[in-house]
């Protein structure tokens, strides 16, 4: 792995920096993304924000979101590209043709990240992406404005479910702690993120809980919503984000699943768990992510890919309590 002053001193050196980051963003990646572009910009870096997806919904309030451009990645001569948060180059398949040839630095903090950039820093320990490019930008000696650190506190705050998820560290607080120095109102940035939902979260939610069913020991509960569902509630994968949680966090339940049918024929697994590694589990099916939290997708139909992951996550709650 290389190092972060590396790195820092590689950026330096860049004339035309692209910023990008994983399809169907969370808030990790748009506030990594968007804190990184925005720093750069304001400290005269000619730089390119780039999501494939465009930002959700629940983050567009953020200053410089619009700058973001979104679904074609616009030709230029790019000394080097920034990919945030993305555990493998299938995150950013849709512009990977275009960027492959390119210098490509591959900043994340997700242990099954398979390290494809030419220069790569991965620090597991790390809560979020945002908490590496905080460090990052102190390395390059690029102060904290009110909108970069806005987007860096969402970034952070998210991946630590608002800092109560097992990854929150002293040393985060102490990051979250410089970004409420730069200015930052948790009151214009909380109740956005955490608590606003729009009609259709809430259709969706209702059609979601009503699906949910459990293992016959109760450990393993599990919620599945076809695409006929999402469409009538004119839901977008964005409503989606902590549905998952209704259904780990029930008491008795280990490891809670969401199981997204779309309209391509690939079916979206969302994994939570309170002490099993389902990071682990969503390799066997091409994906990764945390020790916690992880998700992979499946070409099938909804019902084979119910069936498929949960005879793995069943043998494997099974096999931790054997243990």
């Amino acid at each position: 792995m290389n190092k972060l002053a590396e790195i820092a001193e590689r950026l330096k050196s860049s004339g035309n920096i692209l910023v990008t980051s994983h399809i169907m963003p969370d808030g990790d990646s748009i506030g990594s993304l968007l804190g990184f572009g925005l720093a750069l910009q304001q400290a005269g870096y000619a730089v390119t924000m780039f999501s494939v997806d465009g930002v959700p919904e629940r983050y567009c309030f953020l200053d410089g979101s619009e700058k973001i451009v979104e679904k074609l990645l616009p030709e230029a001569d790019y000394d080097c590209v920034v990919v945030l948060d993305c555990s493998d180059h299938e995150r950013i398949k849709p512009i990977w043709e275009q960027v492959k040839e390119l210098l490509i630095i591959n900043i994340d903090h997700h242990p099954t990240n398979r390290s494809f950039g030419k220069l790569n820093y991965v620090d597991q320990t790390a809560s979020a992406t945002g908490e590496i490019v905080c460090r990052l930008l102190e390395e390059m000696a690029i102060p904290l404005d009110k909108s970069v650190a806005a987007a860096l506190y969402v970034a952070i705050s998210t991946d630590t479910g608002s800092f109560k998820y097992q990854n929150t560290t002293p040393a985060v607080h102490r990051v979250a702690a410089r970004l409420l120095e730069a200015g930052i109102k948790l009151s214009e940035i909380t109740p956005r993120v955490f608590d606003l939902r729009s009609r259709s979260a809430i259709c969706i939610l209702g059609e979601a809980l009503n699906t949910l069913r459990f293992s016959e020991d109760g450990k393993v509960a599990w919620i599945a919503l076809t695409e006929k569902e999402m469409v009538s509630c004119g839901a977008r994968d964005e409503d989606l984000d902590g549905v998952v949680n209704y259904a780990k966090n029930i008491e008795g339940v280990e490891v809670g699943l969401i199981f997204r049918e779309k309209s391509d024929g690939v079916v979206k697994v969302g994994l939570r768990a309170h002490s099993i590694d389902v990071s682990k589990l969503a390799e066997n099916f091409g994906g990764g992510g945390h020790v916690r939290a992880a998700g992979c997708f499946l070409e099938m139909s909804l019902q084979a890919a119910v069936e498929k992951v949960l005879n793995l996550v069943l043998t494997e709650v099974e096999n931790g309590r054997n243990h």
